[in-house]
């Protein structure tokens, strides 16, 4: 009887110890798997690349919103190395003194290589990185497709809040029609408003003058006639049309049209936004006309009630059609 009742014993004994040990086991594993979505979450990103070149390359990440930050890194051997983290896929650029462009592509928190081509940059072979073979993608279906503006303009409407948007407008400012261009970057919206690119582009907007009908009229500051600064997002019809009237005191046909002006816009629902140029002690010299390309006096420009310009250097006789369609709107 005593041993069997030491063998029991000793059974049990183990099957608890096994019991113990399985809770152990599960303990470690639970753990485990908490960890690692945390590394994961923590894990930045780590770009290798092979060149022919020696000396230092810099890696600049444009990852505020109108910020950006560089990194050096030697090529040893024909290898160099960069490591960081970034909150989101950014855009960056790879640079070197030999390279004759930088390489333009995007960052996000994984293993990327780059073999980087120096005498041609664009063709550089990168891998590992998702957002840059998406961009890499558009790109390709933007220059290979029959109409390049027709096919960015129905991307844009499907993918207004697209982080790549913002950097392509800005790449291809050059080849695109301004009115175009402006109308695209309105469209910008979520993430895409959140970049370098999206904040160079409304600087953009603001200091080019809006010489084209159909463009967002760039907002701009003036002095009133009691020499106070205002601007013109706060002082135009956000109800309804607004017609600029550049004028100054000593010009003659000024007042002769302002009045003439007056009674054409009688009923039409539209601010009559006087700017004397001699309110500005800088005069012909004032910002706002450079910026808005007034180069002449009467001078005036028509904007709807969306901040669009409708007409500009516009005529006396001119005027009269647009008040009346604008009564019949």
């Amino acid at each position: 009887m005593m041993g069997k009742f030491s063998a029991s014993c000793s059974v049990g004994t183990r099957c608890r110890h096994s019991a113990r040990l399985s809770a152990a086991a599960l303990l470690v594993a639970l753990l485990l798997c908490l960890a690692v979505p945390g590394r994961v979450l923590a894990q930045g990103f780590e770009i290798t690349g092979e060149s022919s070149l020696s000396g230092t390359f810099t890696l600049t990440l444009y990852d505020g919103d109108s910020t950006s930050h560089s990194l050096t890194a030697p090529c040893n051997k024909g290898l160099f190395l960069f490591t960081g983290t970034v909150e989101r896929p950014v855009v960056a650029s790879l640079e070197h003194p030999a390279m004759r462009q930088p390489l333009y592509f995007y960052v996000e928190n994984s293993e990327i290589s780059i073999a980087v081509n120096a005498s041609h940059p664009e063709t550089s072979v990168i891998k590992g990185s998702r957002s840059n073979s998406e961009y890499r993608y558009l790109m390709e279906q933007y220059r290979g497709s029959d109409d390049p503006n027709a096919f960015l303009r129905q991307w844009a409407k499907n993918n207004a809040g697209s982080i790549y948007l913002p950097f392509v407008l800005q790449r291809q400012r050059g080849q695109l029609d301004d009115a175009l261009c402006r109308q695209l970057v309105g469209q910008v919206t979520g993430d895409g408003l959140h970049t370098y690119h999206y904040t160079l582009l409304r600087r953009w907007l603001r200091e080019t003058p809006a010489v084209t009908e159909g463009c967002e009229m760039p907002n701009f500051a003036y002095l009133n006639a009691e020499k106070a600064r205002c601007e013109f997002a706060q002082t135009r019809n956000a109800d309804g049309a607004t017609l600029l009237y550049f004028s100054a005191s000593w010009c003659d046909l000024c007042k002769q049209q302002l009045d003439e002006a007056s009674r054409m816009l009688d009923g039409a629902s539209t601010q009559l936004l006087v700017i004397n140029i001699d309110d500005n002690p800088n005069g012909w010299d004032a910002h706002y006309l450079k910026q808005l390309s007034v180069d002449h006096l009467p001078y005036m420009i028509w904007v709807d009630k969306s901040g669009t310009v409708v007409a500009r250097d516009i005529r006396i006789w001119e005027l009269k059609k647009l008040a009346k369609q604008r009564r019949q709107e």
